[in-house]
C-alpha cells in the first residue's frame, strides 16, 4: 500500500518554535468548542528529507540499473542525471513547526539557517488525471535563503509532498506550481532507507525514471 501511495504522488507530481510567530500565519476554523487557532502549517508539520538526499540509496538498491534494463537505451548513470536534473533542490532536510522552517543538513547534525513564514494563498491544479492543491508561504524576517516556498498538499498513508523555491516561483503572482522551479520531493526523517527503496523499487518508479528528459548521447563519428 505504501508503495502505491508514494508512487502515485511522484508520478502526478514529515524542535521547538524560538519566538512568538507572527498572526498571517495563523487560520480560523470552527471547532466543536468555537473558534480554534491554527498554524497554517499544521499539514506540514513534522522533519522531511529529500528523496535526492537519499540518492546513493536508491543506486546501491539498483532501481536506477533496473530502469535502464528495462529501457534498453538509456544508462543507469543517465537516468541518475535525469532525475537529479528535474529534484535540484539544495533543501536536504526541514523541520517545520507552526510557521516556522528550519532547514538543515541532509542527516540533522547542522542547522542552515530558521525563519518564521507566512500563508499566502493555494491554487488548484489538475495533474495526472487528479487536482493537485500548491499552497504559498513567503518569508517574514530570518534566514533568506528562500523568499518564497510553494508546497504541495500532503498526499498519502507518509504524508509526503513536494516543496519547490527558486527565483521561478518566487516571481510569480500565485501559488501554482510549475516544473521550472528547483523542487524536492520530500518523505518523513524517520522513514528508513530501506524503505524509502522498497517503496521505490517498482516497475511504475522505473516508468516514472524513463518519463524524465533524458539527454540522447550523440553516436561518435567514424574517424576518416
Amino acid at each position: 500500500m505504501i508503495r502505491v501511495v508514494l508512487i502515485a504522488l511522484i508520478l502526478s507530481v514529515s524542535a521547538t518554535v524560538g519566538a512568538q510567530l507572527p498572526s498571517p500565519i495563523l487560520g480560523v476554523a470552527d471547532g466543536p468548542g468555537g473558534r480554534i487557532l491554527a498554524p497554517k502549517t499544521a499539514e506540514w508539520e513534522g522533519e522531511w528529507v529529500s528523496v535526492s538526499s537519499r540518492i546513493d540509496d536508491l543506486e546501491r538498491r539498483g532501481i536506477f540499473q533496473r530502469a535502464a534494463a528495462a529501457a534498453h537505451g538509456p544508462a543507469a548513470d543517465d537516468i541518475r542525471r535525469a532525475f537529479l536534473k528535474r529534484f535540484n533542490s539544495d533543501i536536504g532536510r526541514v523541520r517545520i513547526v507552526a510557521g516556522r522552517f528550519t532547514f538543515l543538513s541532509p542527516d540533522g547534525s547542522t542547522v542552515i539557517g530558521t525563519a518564521p513564514y507566512a500563508y499566502a494563498g493555494f491554487a488548484e491544479q489538475m495533474s495526472e488525471g487528479r487536482e493537485v492543491q500548491w499552497h504559498r508561504f513567503s518569508l517574514t524576517s530570518g534566514f533568506g535563503k528562500y523568499p518564497i516556498l510553494v508546497c504541495s498538499e500532503p498526499y498519502g498513508v507518509l504524508g509526503q509532498w513536494m516543496i519547490v523555491h527558486g527565483d521561478f516561483v518566487a516571481g510569480m503572482t500565485t501559488p501554482r506550481h510549475d516544473s521550472g522551479g528547483k523542487q524536492a520531493m520530500m518523505v518523513p526523517a524517520d522513514l528508513s532507507a530501506e524503505a524509502l527503496s522498497d517503496a521505490l523499487d517498482t516497475p511504475e518508479f522505473a516508468s516514472f525514471l524513463l518519463s524524465l528528459p533524458i539527454p540522447e548521447k550523440k553516436e561518435e563519428r567514424a574517424k576518416p
